[in-house]
């Protein structure tokens, strides 16, 4: 008589798949326990405008401003309207008008809890409200960036509460195989605690080769939420 030894394999695959679901689900149940819950600090129809202004340093020979540096000083006020709040989402419309009157408009969404946003290359630093020294400035996002500090900030109306963080980063130029030309890239934020939203952002990028540092300054100006 000839033996066949049985297969388990299908009874196997059954019992591996119950064990990846039952640790998925504890994995999302704790992480729902564990998370810090998310505040909005803007209302629909609430809006922030920004100065711009910034300086360059051309100290290497033959060094010039970065491409469209000089749009900066050109600039009239930088306008943000927020439209629609959706969860953690915030939708807002962005005017830019510049001294000769000409005007750009766009839209941009951003996921405060994750930093995820439409457009790559639009408004960017608006936060969860009340946040406090150490805590994550994306909660469910994945850099890992922290407010490094808190204060208080004197306006026309009365004491605000305010949050600081900055990030330094190195770049190097992809055009220059031997690694050696860089961009160090400084990035001092302040944003208000109680809305989240930008109130002041310091950038410095200093180039190596050829030798230059470009300087650009948002400073918030007036804001329907309160007297700046």
């Amino acid at each position: 008589m000839t033996y066949i030894k049985k297969s388990h394999t299908k009874r196997n695959i059954a019992i591996i798949l119950i064990i990846i679901v039952s640790v998925a689900s504890a994995t999302v149940a704790y992480a729902t326990l564990t998370a810090k819950k998310v505040e909005i600090g803007v209302k629909i129809g609430d809006t922030f405008t920004y100065s711009l202004m910034s300086t360059v340093h051309l100290t290497g020979n033959e060094s010039t401003a970065s491409d469209g540096f000089e749009k900066y000083n050109q600039t009239d006020y930088y306008k943000i309207i927020i439209k629609e709040i959706n969860g953690t989402q915030i939708s807002m419309d962005t005017l830019w008008k510049f001294n000769n009157g000409t005007e750009i408009t766009n839209s941009q969404t951003i996921d405060i809890a994750n930093g995820q946003k439409s457009d790559d290359y639009g408004f960017w630093a608006i936060y969860p409200a009340n946040l406090n020294t150490a805590d994550l400035l994306r909660p469910n996002g994945y850099d890992g960036n922290t407010v490094n500090n808190t204060d208080t900030v004197n306006y026309a109306n009365g004491n605000r509460d305010r949050c600081f963080w900055r990030i330094d980063n190195q770049f190097s130029d992809i055009r220059d195989p031997t690694g050696a030309t860089l961009m160090y890239d400084y990035r001092n934020i302040f944003f208000d605690k109680e809305t989240g939203i930008l109130t002041t952002l310091e950038n410095y990028q200093v180039f190596n080769n050829p030798a230059k540092t470009e300087y650009i300054q948002w400073k918030l100006v007036d804001s329907s939420v309160w007297d700046v």
